[in-house]
């Protein structure tokens, strides 16, 4: 070890990590050789780092994550979000397949610790999804029907015997997953609050005296998804990415955070698709009624899981001492939009900084 800089910038300590671990990628593994390794640009919470490789002299690409060096933007645990990875690697919903978390001081690129998964080939970027040209309403149509198709396929997983009880808290019941939601994050909110919220605490309030209790089942939920968060090829979904906020709920929970992928298509003063036809495409795969009164209830709870991550951010400045823009950014500009968006909650809107 001594001859690599154990940095996941020196290739040949990378391709002497993936040497020792080749029995993770398969157990019939004989050779392989990393090609490159370059840090790729999207995403502020972790760091992401793309790699290609010769397995037995075919190309291979893996995703390597991890924190930044101060830490986290989210209050996430790297280990959960690989666990979540590794559930999923039985589940019949497409994602890339979990390989190996690497807690190896001797193996840790940096001295840090890092899991390591399969790179799906594909795009994030649906260049048409937003254009409303005519022309186009047959593609997105048809990616919104893909992507609700993908969300039934996971709702209606079985959580239990993927082994996903052991990874998030589950709700005592159907009625109780707001609730249980809400308790969740407020645990781990306590783990590293240092300092009161009164809106934060208003706003909690609000949410738990409103919380829907007609929840027709317990899912296993994504937490942010659509565009943006998934990878598309020859236009189906590939790989579903970005499990930070996944979690045991409401379906509702993810239609509320649902990124583009529900276009509102008019024409001729008719409406061709919309949430309406969305939401019945969704029950006809899943068999779940979703309604527009709960998504909106989690859009409100969304206001409390940015608080949590802005916090978080904010703690590290605070108690660390943390300069890091992304971390300074999210603690100032971030922090002022969840308090705008929890104080909505109790009909507290100050003039001009309505949020949506």
């Amino acid at each position: 070890m001594t001859a690599y800089e154990q940095t996941l910038d020196d290739v040949a300590f990378v391709d002497a990590w993936f040497r020792h671990r080749k029995d993770r990628i398969g157990s019939d593994v004989r050779d392989i050789s990393v090609v490159s390794v370059e840090r790729l640009t999207r995403g502020v919470s972790r760091q992401t780092w793309s790699l290609d490789a010769l397995v037995d002299g075919t190309p291979r690409s893996f995703i390597v994550r991890r924190d930044h060096e101060t830490g986290a933007v989210i209050p996430t645990l790297l280990t959960t979000e690989y666990e979540v990875y590794r559930g999923l690697n039985d589940a019949p919903v497409p994602t890339a397949r979990a390989l190996w978390f690497e807690d190896d001081p001797q193996w840790q690129p940096d001295h840090r610790a890092a899991y390591v998964r399969e790179k799906i080939a594909g795009d994030w970027y649906l260049p048409f999804i937003g254009d409303d040209s005519p022309e186009h309403d047959e593609r997105r149509i048809s990616a919104s029907k893909e992507h609700l198709t993908q969300l039934a396929r996971l709702h209606t997983a079985d959580w239990k015997s993927l082994g996903f009880g052991d990874v998030f808290a589950v709700p005592e019941s159907p009625a109780d997953c707001a609730a249980n939601l809400i308790r969740d994050n407020l645990r781990r909110l306590a783990e590293y609050q240092f300092e009161p919220s009164p809106v934060l605490a208003e706003g909690v309030a609000q949410l738990l005296e409103s919380a829907p209790r007609d929840v027709p089942r317990i899912s296993l939920c994504k937490g942010t998804n659509g565009h943006g968060e998934e990878v598309w090829a020859d236009g189906r979904i590939v790989a579903m990415s970005d499990w930070e906020l996944a979690c045991l709920g409401d379906p509702a929970y993810d239609f509320a955070q649902l990124q583009e992928m529900v276009p509102e298509i008019v024409r001729d003063g008719r409406e061709v698709w919309g949430w309406e036809q969305a939401l019945e495409f969704y029950r006809e795969q899943s068999g779940i009624d979703v309604s527009l009164e709960r998504i909106h209830y989690y859009r409100a709870v969304n206001g409390l899981l940015q608080f949590l991550y802005t916090h978080h951010s904010g703690s590290q400045v605070k108690r660390l001492g943390v300069t890091d823009l992304r971390f300074v950014w999210t603690a100032w500009e971030n922090s002022f939009r969840s308090n705008i968006r929890l104080a909505q909650e109790y009909g507290f809107e100050p003039e001009g900084s309505a949020i949506k």
